[in-house]
């Protein structure tokens, strides 16, 4: 990661590469108008458009929902502060004294602000492709790792823990016209119905079933 973030800083201007990790506490320090807040600004938006799109290529089969819970946690704060940490930015970025005297260098906020502010600066200085690179090499790896799992798939693994288990799921009713149809699924375990699910399709029933007992066991 640190290798990465260092290609991406060297590809900038010293001006831009400057602007990128300075921390509004040092300029404030020094009375500089110049700071990272505006990069990060622009960074924000196109780390969320560009896992956005990289999570949208990779898995065609996912739901809206699905990608979105992705995409929340690939960007999210700790996140960012995780991948800023690991690629040295907080040894880069400067900070006035006070930040830096109570923890600034590892401050998640502060990390990840200047995690977007590079991404920021590739972007305005390089174009769409090259920030779109960037993201696809830090998250490279990363990606999978936050793959949901449907809860299908849950159910069958918590069920195979016991040998010798069934797990089935059966239709037990089915209402509305036939182009809006509403299905009322049944999961089974040994033959005992252990919760049921509703949806506009026996797919989505059968995971409304799996989800509703896995939710269950989880509260208890």
């Amino acid at each position: 990661m640190k290798e990465i973030l260092e290609r991406a800083l060297r590809s900038l201007t010293p001006k831009r590469r400057e602007e990128a990790l300075t921390h509004v506490s040092y300029a404030n320090e020094i009375a500089s108008p110049v700071n990272n807040e505006r990069l990060e600004f622009l960074g924000d938006a196109v780390l969320y458009l560009a896992v956005g799109r990289i999570l949208f290529e990779r898995y065609p089969s996912l739901s809206e929902g699905d990608l979105t819970r992705m995409r929340a946690s690939l960007v999210s704060g700790a996140a960012l502060a995780k991948i800023a940490l690991e690629g040295g930015l907080g040894d880069l970025v400067r900070l006035g004294k006070g930040e830096s005297a109570s923890g600034g260098r590892r401050r998640p906020r502060v990390l990840g602000s200047a995690l977007e502010a590079v991404i920021g600066a590739v972007f305005l200085e390089e174009g769409w492709d090259r920030a779109l690179a960037l993201v696809r090499d830090i998250y490279a790896g990363k990606i999978d790792d936050s793959v949901p799992v449907d809860p299908k798939t849950r159910m069958q693994e918590l069920v195979q823990r016991n040998p010798g288990s069934t797990l089935e799921y059966r239709v037990v009713k089915v209402e509305g016209p036939d182009h809006r149809r509403l299905f009322t699924v049944a999961c089974l375990v040994d033959g005992k119905e252990v919760s049921t699910g509703t949806g506009f399709s026996k797919k989505e029933a059968e995971e409304g079933a799996a989800e509703a007992y896995l939710r269950r066991v989880t509260e208890t």
